[in-house]
């Protein structure tokens, strides 16, 4: 059974808090290539900033007992060069709490110069679940045409625009089983749905989201698959979650929108654990494409991952991307995310 309720919300800001810090520099200038022909010319291991509360009252705690590692790869055409690594700790903003209020607390009651403005032009979202544990989340704001709107739900984040009716639909991957979903336009006014997603429990989840143009990736190659073959699954070979449905493989779902200033951006990776076909390993890494836009820049990962129904802790990470000459080249960021061993069903 479905069970639906909406509220409004008011007030409140949406920031992505920024985890340990990493640094990476390369001397040797690379040229662009595809992602099957690179070759691994390094890995060593790095500080990663493991389990931290979504929720932190203030600066995270650095302690030994709360960092993991993992490691990272240059990947490039060019073996040359290897890239030289160092750490440094770094404090974490406070990660802000959202303001939530019932329909019988609507800003309406506040505001006493306005009202009719606010009565004539609510802002409302409804959700309807589907296939694979997604949710369908459609957002009305009939007086904020193409109007900035920010999404979150359970940790994830991400924005996009209101078209010119002021109304934005998208389907978005539930992590919790009883999913609260927000949205919260640029002028403090928002809006929430709350579902009841009982399919997530078939389905494990992987999510790295990221601020601006960090060019980041989620990738996973299924049943040992290779680069650029059927089972390697991300952006550019996204998939349909119907393929989840039927136990087949997985697939992912890349949220926000690159034409908003400083989009909040994430990616998704879905397999039907509980229903798979077929056994096997999957492995999921996260990439950095060397770009004009980030080369030499820091950009930040957080990072969750969903089994069994249950969302982890948010893990996060900073990483320096290498300098311009090497654009076209790729940093593999292994173990922020965990490999599958699937059993058939």
């Amino acid at each position: 059974m479905i069970k639906i309720s909406t509220i409004s919300i008011a007030g409140g800001a949406l920031v992505l808090a920024a985890g340990a810090g990493l640094y990476m520099q390369t001397s040797a200038a690379a040229p662009a290539v595809e992602i099957s022909e690179l070759t691994p010319v390094a890995e060593v291991a790095v500080s990663v900033l493991d389990a931290l509360p979504a929720d932190a009252e203030g600066p995270a705690d650095l302690s030994q007992d709360r960092v993991e590692l993992a490691s990272i790869t240059l990947m490039s055409s060019d073996a040359t060069d290897l890239p030289k690594i160092m750490t440094a700790d770094a404090d974490f903003p406070i990660t802000p709490i959202l303001a939530a209020a019932s329909s019988d607390d609507l800003m309406v009651d506040r505001v006493t110069e306005t009202p009719s403005v606010v009565q004539d032009c609510p802002v409302d979202m409804v959700g309807e679940t589907r296939a694979a544990a997604m949710v369908s989340v459609v957002l009305t704001a009939p007086c904020q045409p193409n109007a900035r709107v920010v999404f979150q739900h359970s940790g994830l984040k991400f924005s996009t625009t209101t078209d010119e009716a002021g109304r934005v639909e998208v389907e978005i991957p539930a992590l919790s089983e009883n999913a609260l979903f927000l949205a919260m336009m640029d002028d403090g006014n928002g809006a929430g749905v709350e579902m009841a997603v009982d399919t997530l429990a078939f389905y494990d989840r992987s999510v790295v989201q990221w601020h601006g143009e960090s060019g980041l990736a989620i990738h996973a190659l299924e049943y040992g698959a290779t680069y650029d073959s059927a089972g390697h699954v991300w952006s550019g070979a996204p998939r349909d979650p119907g393929v989840a449905a039927r136990g087949e493989g997985g697939f992912v779902t890349r949220l926000g929108d690159t034409g908003v200033d400083g989009a909040d951006m994430a990616d998704v990776y879905t397999f039907p654990t509980g229903t798979a076909k077929s056994q096997g390993d999957v492995a999921v890494s996260v990439e950095v494409a060397v770009t004009d836009l980030n080369c030499g820049r820091e950009v930040a990962a957080d990072v969750i991952e969903v089994s069994e129904g249950i969302a982890s802790e948010m893990a996060r990470l900073d990483v320096t991307v290498p300098g311009c000459d090497a654009v076209g080249d790729y940093l593999l960021l292994k173990n922020l995310v965990s490999d599958l061993k699937i059993a058939a069903r």
